[in-house]
């Protein structure tokens, strides 16, 4: 029996003859990759604004931008950022300190440190300037001051009216360091009441990072910050296809048993033998059904460009995980996101032309490689809906993704129980809130079944709380479900009748 030490609720999976067992809500994405700036941790964006705001604008150079960006314009909701870099990457500091308190009767010394807020070069060209404030010093008040931001000479904060008041409502630390999204502050001087205190106008630019070459161990080391973060997740690492780094992500959405992989093509591969000798790399990677391969690489609009030379060849797991977001709103994650609804929004074509034929051997190779179709009136769309894994249940992504998201949300709503009575009255209230939870889903398609006791049972009571599992403090509840799988294959007999006689034809 497991040992459980946090109290909490625990789900885990178990096959029946029949059915198979099973954050709260919507599933998020979470991308890895690298940027020109930005936070090095997991930061929740909303929206492609947002995302500027904190990395920066689109870039040639970096994949990441432009898979979240396709991600929101696929349908994607809530997302994940994490700006990979490597070991040696350091932060710009300056070596000067530019503001100085000038009063009459003080030294003069630094106000407080600067820093740039995250590792890595770009932080060289961040250039910080005080002037001012409105508050003028007097011999009972601390006067302030303004502080300027810019980045390589263009201003992207103004900060007015700080104080190094810790009593403050305006204490510089606590607004810089809460709101900045370019720049933190330390150490931060006592500075004595003085009418004749002023700082100086002047500005200093940061230097001394360095940043080096992102490795595969960079990718897997920075899958830490996946830890405080809860609910169902859609994880890319944009543009990895190294064995290293997929076998990192795909381990990590096992371990969570929340998260599903979505697998990048290497941008290099332009033949069909090429897009196979990639995709078998993963064939023998444990915990397959939590992830799946895309390819090829998508020719897609270019949103920094305008004009007829605005395309791209870009890698699609941004806008396969919007697609997967887009069709969990409209139709559950018992959809699958494949099909005729799957479009790729701003996808003009493939790099790689494939036929249906080629499409077919990708789908059942080993292993299996989700490909596109160009169709027309629909555009590009998804066509295959299968995991890394061979046999069923975990073969297909909507089955695995519905488990996840069970599994996520059974989690959540039976919260209410933990340090509750462990009694009948308590095992009622499990089976009502579960039970109601997993009929709205079947109502909604999401469960097989013409009955609702068709499509799910639920088990919480004396057979399976006896005294010894109560002496523990633990409850004990069996769920099981009847999974949606996937139509991929529509055979159709179409039969020619005249005078008696009858012709077939298979389509």
């Amino acid at each position: 029996m497991p040992q459980y030490s946090t109290p909490g609720s625990y789900v885990s999976e178990s096959t029946l003859s029949s059915l198979t067992a099973a954050t709260n809500g919507l599933s998020a994405a979470a991308f890895f990759g690298t940027a020109e700036r930005g936070p090095t941790t997991a930061t929740l964006i909303n929206d492609w604004t947002s995302y500027k705001s904190l990395y920066g604008e689109l870039d040639n150079a970096y994949d990441l931008g432009y898979a979240v960006y396709h991600y929101f314009q696929n349908g994607g909701r809530a997302a994940y950022v994490n700006r990979v870099v490597d070991t040696t990457a350091t932060v710009a500091v300056y070596t000067d300190h530019p503001y100085y308190p000038n009063g009459t009767g003080q030294a003069s010394a630094a106000l407080f440190d600067v820093d740039a807020i995250s590792a890595g070069t770009w932080g060289n060209s961040i250039t910080v300037q005080t002037i001012a404030g409105s508050v003028a010093s007097t011999a009972t008040t601390i006067g302030t001051f303004t502080l300027i931001v810019s980045l390589a000479g263009v201003e992207v904060e103004r900060w007015i009216d700080l104080t190094p008041d810790a009593n403050g409502n305006r204490y510089v630390e606590a607004v810089i360091n809460n709101y900045s999204s370019f720049i933190r502050v330390s150490d931060v001087a006592t500075v004595v009441v003085d009418a004749s205190l002023a700082y100086y106008t002047t500005a200093v630019a940061a230097l001394g990072a360095i940043e080096g070459t992102v490795g595969d161990t960079d990718y897997s080391t920075a899958l830490v910050n996946l830890d405080l973060i809860e609910g169902n997740l859609v994880l890319n690492a944009v543009g990895q296809t190294s064995s290293t780094v997929i076998t990192a992500f795909i381990s990590k959405a096992q371990s969570r048993g929340d998260s599903f992989v979505i697998i990048d093509p290497d941008a290099s591969d332009l033949t069909l033998s090429e897009i196979q000798a990639t995709a078998a790399n993963f064939a023998s990677l444990s915990g397959g059904g939590y992830a799946a391969h895309y390819a090829p690489m998508l020719i897609m609009k270019d949103p920094a460009k305008t004009g007829s030379a605005a395309i791209r060849n870009t890698y699609p797991g941004g806008a396969v995980a919007g697609l997967m977001v887009r069709t969990e709103v409209e139709r559950t994650v018992a959809k699958a996101p494949a099909g005729f609804e799957a479009d790729i929004r701003n996808a003009l074509g493939l790099v790689v032309k494939v036929t249906d034929a080629q499409i077919g051997t990708l789908y059942d190779g080993t292993p299996q490689v989700n490909s596109f179709k160009a169709i027309t009136g629909a555009g590009v769309v998804t066509w295959g809906a299968r995991t890394l894994e061979t046999s069923t249940p975990d073969k297909f992504i909507p089955v695995r993704r519905t488990l996840n998201y069970l599994k996520a949300n059974l989690k959540d709503i039976t919260q209410f129980a933990v340090f509750e009575p462990n009694d009948e009255r308590l095992w009622t209230a499990i089976n009502m809130t579960v039970s109601g939870f997993l009929s709205d889903f079947w109502r909604n398609g999401g469960l097989a079944g013409g009955r609702a006791s068709d499509a799910f049972f639920v088990l919480c009571d004396s057979t399976n709380n006896t005294t010894a599992t109560i002496d523990q403090g633990e409850v004990h509840v069996q769920v099981g479900v009847a999974l949606q799988y996937p139509a991929e294959y529509i055979i159709i007999n179409l039969s020619q009748w005249s005078g008696g006689a009858e012709a077939v034809e298979s389509l």
